[in-house]
């Protein structure tokens, strides 16, 4: 489907929606490019993110319904508005996964779908770079002003502007302990409520964070002079982004909604 490079999780997500999605939420939806890349599949399609910048380039870009919410704030839908919830990378940047998992399922119609990806927590969950900031946050500035000169993408990711004004570091917001979860399927189980059942689960791309980290480790060893992979470490990358097991790194899960 994507021969010439590695899978990543739009790929997954895009994968497992192979079936009519009628209306649509993209719970977290950043700038709707996802919205967008399955535009021609929905009958409506909506977004909701608490990031106002990414909120403002998804609605200056894309034709789907998007709104800025607050964290903690009930979903503006009435009970049943959607036949498909997309919620892809995000769970596990929230403060309270079993709160948002109730309000997607308050939301859902009954027969509706759920399509859930997050970081599966395995063996090589320890390398995860996005947990850098939070561990070594002196190390993460040096690395990004000092070595890869990329002192205006750390301010405006990091620093204490967005804090100010958005109340978020990175893609978390201030308020809570902030942390790169993983997940097992059993937890994302155990977190869903009852009415959400589970129609399928599967965990792809071993590796997928150990490759990741040496891709970092060369970038800076080399002050940003090589920011990718040599290539059978590439073709590699290709190969196990294609491959399920239980050592993966990507954990997908689809419910469906009953009554």
């Amino acid at each position: 489907m994507f021969p010439e490079r590695s899978l990543q999780w739009q790929d997954y997500a895009d994968g497992w929606l192979d079936f009519p999605l009628g209306d649509v939420l993209d719970f977290g939806c950043g700038n709707g490019a996802f919205l967008d890349r399955i535009a021609g599949r929905c009958r409506a399609r909506w977004g909701v993110d608490i990031d106002a910048e990414q909120v403002a380039a998804a609605q200056a870009n894309t034709q789907a319904d998007i709104r800025h919410i607050q964290a903690d704030d009930p979903l503006p839908f009435a009970d049943g508005s959607f036949d498909t919830v997309i919620l892809v990378e995000v769970i596990e940047h929230v403060a309270d996964e079993r709160a948002v998992l109730r309000e997607i399922a308050r939301v859902l119609r009954i027969g509706g779908h759920l399509l859930l990806t997050t970081p599966h927590k395995g063996l090589l969950t320890f390398l995860d770079p996005g947990n850098v900031k939070f561990v070594a946050p002196r190390l993460h500035r040096f690395i990004h002003c000092t070595v890869l000169r990329r002192q205006d993408y750390y301010e405006q990711r990091f620093g204490a502007t967005r804090q100010r004004e958005q109340g978020m570091t990175a893609d978390f917001t201030i308020d809570q302990r902030p942390w790169h979860r993983h997940y097992r399927y059993s937890r994302i189980r155990a977190l869903a409520p009852a009415e959400l059942e589970t129609v399928a689960w599967v965990v792809y791309f071993p590796a997928f964070r150990a490759l990741w980290s040496l891709q970092l480790v060369l970038r800076v060893l080399t002050c940003g002079r090589i920011s990718e992979l040599p290539r059978p470490l590439r073709w590699c990358n290709k190969c196990l982004s294609r491959r399920a097991g239980a050592l993966g790194d990507q954990l997908v899960v689809l419910f469906q909604k009953r009554a």
